[in-house]
């Protein structure tokens, strides 16, 4: 029976070569794939199924590649993700990689190598060309991102959308000194501040960079933005954040200085999280879609690994402000 010996011989290729080229790994010419295929075709050459099976057969695992599982967005968008593939029979693997460059490419290496089937991707610090070269032929989908989706499957909200809908409300209702709370400069956060900048520019009104603040992610975080701000003599009329956490921060800061929710300060909470519901006053936020983004990255996912061959799809949701007490 013939081997990837054999077939390095006949095709004049080494045996790593041939066995990329049998494992359909991305980074082969095509020259070399077509030399490979004719050496297979004139020795008749059937894999050994039983060995390599074991490692590229389904693993029924799908990554998910998450920044920081504790942060409120993604611990409830890996929640949502494990039970929706769980009731379809897959189970899921969280990737937290810190916004760590090398971190990232290692879960990529896991795919081509098998190790899991299809990767989603609800964070990354590299461009979707680069996601794709990395990757190869493998199943990675886009979930949250602001991108393109002229390469991968992608689905997001409507970011800028979004925080102008937030910005809009506030000055309809006479605000003019809004900030804005985001927290890691990221292609997606730039989207939220050119919603911001975007309402301001419509309705005649100016907008500084010194209204952007970054840095903001956690409860704590905007507590101490909130004693910053409310101590000192010229407060903000208007305040939108990047998380209803941050939001609750805030609450809680703007009750130690004795400062009124919403009559001398609004806040604008983002996610629509439950503890929105929680907080005194209730927090006016935004929805995040989490639910119909999963619903329909499971099934894109699902019919991508059953071997659908499409031009990427992209899905762009959009949200509504929900306005309670805050704001």
């Amino acid at each position: 029976m013939p081997t990837i010996i054999d077939i390095s011989r006949a095709s004049g290729l080494s045996k790593s070569t041939v066995s990329r080229v049998l494992n359909n790994h991305p980074h082969v010419s095509e020259e070399s794939r077509e030399k490979v295929k004719e050496a297979v075709r004139k020795l008749g050459y059937v894999r050994n199924t039983h060995g390599v099976q074991l490692r590229l057969q389904a693993s029924r695992h799908i990554g998910v590649l998450v920044p920081d599982v504790e942060h409120p967005f993604f611990s409830q968008l890996v929640s949502e993700l494990s039970r929706s593939l769980g009731a379809r029979g897959y189970r899921v693997v969280i990737y937290q990689t810190e916004s760590s460059q090398t971190l990232e490419r290692e879960v990529y290496a896991r795919l081509l190598h098998r190790e899991m089937d299809a990767v989603i991707i609800a964070h990354s610090q590299y461009t979707e060309k680069e996601i794709k070269e990395f990757t190869g032929p493998g199943v990675a989908i886009i979930c949250n991102e602001a991108m393109e989706g002229e390469l991968l499957d992608v689905f997001r909200l409507d970011e800028q959308d979004a925080v102008y809908q937030a910005t809009a409300y506030l000055l309809s209702r006479g605000h003019r000194q809004l900030l804005f709370g985001m927290d890691h400069e990221t292609q997606l956060q730039e989207k939220r501040w050119c919603g911001f900048q975007q309402a301001h520019q419509e309705a005649g009104l100016p907008c500084s960079s010194s209204q952007c603040h970054s840095g903001l992610v956690t409860m704590e975080d905007g507590y101490a933005w909130g004693e910053q701000l409310f101590a000192s003599a010229a407060w903000p009329d208007g305040i939108i954040t990047g998380s209803d956490y941050v939001a609750a921060g805030l609450l809680k800061a703007a009750q130690k200085y004795r400062v009124s929710i919403p009559e001398q300060v609004s806040v604008i909470g983002f996610d629509d999280h439950p503890v929105s519901r929680m907080t005194n006053p209730e927090l006016t936020t935004l929805p995040n879609r989490i639910p119909d983004m999963v619903r329909d990255v499971t099934e894109c996912l699902i019919q991508r690994l059953g071997g659908l061959q499409s031009d990427p799809v992209v899905q762009t949701y959009k949200t509504s402000l929900i306005i309670r007490e805050s704001g």
